[in-house]
């Protein structure tokens, strides 16, 4: 059968698409959730600012590179949507589920870390959710949780309208911030430790170590704030235009990569390292507070409100929609496949809401629960960029894309980007998430014996399943001695 084919699933009446703005929103708004309310602390913790202007650089471009790559391949391969297909057709229909599940174990786990910035941030004007994970934020996490389900299950399209015009009013506040910082900004403060040496002389915790070591512990919350920038691909059979897919792409990482890095490097041209260490969660409405006063952090803490619900919304579009694409790509049961009446997954959509209720409760017992949660969703979603982008390669060396060299230097040096930032960051994050690849696997197995496949799984396909299977054992073990903690 062609790689390309879908089973034919319940179709439903035919709704305009996504338009262009709608499509740029999305990618902006999915990834511009909480991560970079937050980037100037957990920069800061990890590098001086020489090391981490280095480190946006190579991350800059790495991502635009990526950009570029899902924006060529929605041109060059228009039959296929998402970054799914794209693995599922380069390399076989286990690869396809590798990338399609990791997909989404990421967006679901994101929007663990969405909740709990979530509470953070109400934390400012109702101090008994502030600092750690609470109960009551739990129950107030699970009742955001099911809302947003509710909404996204009463239409794709429409939910789409609703996070474009969250867009705006997310970006006013970090735009508003931006602007004071350039305000303030001082080149004697900004260059005072320029690459962190005088903080490795008086050494302690808060010493960032070599250069080098500042880089690599920068990579982990610079991929986290760009995952859901392939969310113009995800949902590029929703497009009015599928041309409009490749524009919003490129359009909307440039503009991420621009305001990551001004509102994560301006900062330091106002405070020092290590008053920027001292600031609270999130930290740009309490650096905004000692610029303007209370109402500087009130204003941020509001804008991060919406920001939050808006990236929710977005992956939660962005989950369930990948569960469904799966099933039609027969890489899920059909029960996943079928459409309700307003063109929206529902099953899809209850066990996303169900796995982040879950979720939720297991990091009342985690002592970094927001780090943590952003941590593995990006650890799980590099794998399925990493092996959208390897599609690429594959077709650039075969010359069967037009441009073909420069094709081939971009989706190399964003495939090499994510796989060695990914290994010298989070190796141990990987593991974790093998273990959320196993149940997924008799899930695999029941949708190829579902669809007839004559081949469950091939030979080279049962290695590659047991290295999975054996690491996610390797993981528990290593959680039960404390070696990996959560």
């Amino acid at each position: 059968m062609d790689q390309t084919t879908e089973t034919s699933a319940t179709t439903a009446p035919h709704k305009k698409g996504i338009g262009l703005i709608g499509l740029i929103a999305l990618v902006i708004s999915s990834s511009i959730g909480s991560g970079v309310f937050a980037l100037s602390t957990d920069i800061s913790a990890a590098a001086a600012p020489g090391p981490a202007i280095i480190a946006w650089l190579i991350t800059g471009i790495g991502f635009i590179a990526l950009a570029n790559t899902f924006g060529r391949l929605s041109l060059e391969r228009p039959n296929l949507d998402g970054i799914v297909a794209y693995a599922r057709e380069g390399f076989g229909p286990f690869v396809g589920f590798v990338s399609g599940w990791g997909y989404w174990l990421s967006i679901w786990i994101g929007n663990v870390a969405f909740g709990v910035m979530l509470a953070t941030a109400i934390g400012y004007f109702f101090p008994p959710f502030a600092g750690d994970l609470t109960v009551g934020a739990v129950v107030f996490i699970s009742v955001i949780n099911w809302l947003i389900v509710l909404l996204v299950n009463h239409g794709i399209e429409e939910a789409s309208v609703v996070n474009a015009i969250v867009m705006i009013c997310k970006l006013v506040p970090i735009f508003v911030f931006i602007v004071a910082m350039l305000l303030m900004f001082s080149f004697d403060v900004f260059t005072a430790d320029f690459w962190g040496n005088v903080a490795n002389n008086l050494g302690g915790p808060d010493a960032p170590g070599s250069v080098g070591a500042q880089i690599i512990n920068c990579f982990m919350v610079m991929m986290w704030v760009f995952v859901g920038m392939e969310g113009a691909s995800v949902l590029g059979h929703r497009a009015e235009r599928k041309s409009d897919v490749s524009r919003a792409t490129i359009l909307g990482v440039t503009a991420l990569v621009v305001i990551y890095v001004a509102a994560s490097v301006l900062p330091y041209g106002y405070l020092t390292r290590d008053e920027l260490l001292q600031m609270g969660s999130p930290s740009m409405a309490y650096i905004f507070q000692e610029v303007v006063g209370p109402w500087g952090g009130a204003f941020i803490s509001g804008g991060l409100v919406i920001s939050i619900f808006g990236a929710w919304l977005s992956y939660t579009i962005l989950a369930s929609e990948a569960m469904n694409r799966m099933a039609r790509m027969e890489l899920l049961p059909h029960s996943f496949s079928k459409l309700n009446d307003h063109n929206a997954p529902t099953s899809c959509l209850i066990i996303t809401g169900f796995m982040i209720q879950l979720l939720s409760i297991v990091m009342l017992f985690s002592e970094a629960a927001y780090q943590f949660a952003y941590s593995l969703c990006t650890a799980s979603i590099v794998i399925s960029w990493a092996l959208a982008s390897a599609y690429m390669v594959k077709l650039a060396k075969r010359r069967e894309v037009e441009h073909s060299g420069s094709a081939l230097a971009l989706s190399v040096f964003a495939t090499a980007f994510l796989v060695i930032a990914i290994l010298l960051a989070g190796v141990d994050l990987l593991m974790l998430c093998c273990i959320g690849y196993v149940p997924g696997l008799a899930f695999y197995v029941k949708a190829r014996h579902d669809y007839g496949s004559a081949t469950v799984i091939s030979g080279r396909e049962k290695l590659l399943a047991a290295f999975i299977v054996v690491v996610a054992v390797i993981a528990v073990a290593l959680l039960a001695t404390g070696y990996i903690t959560i």
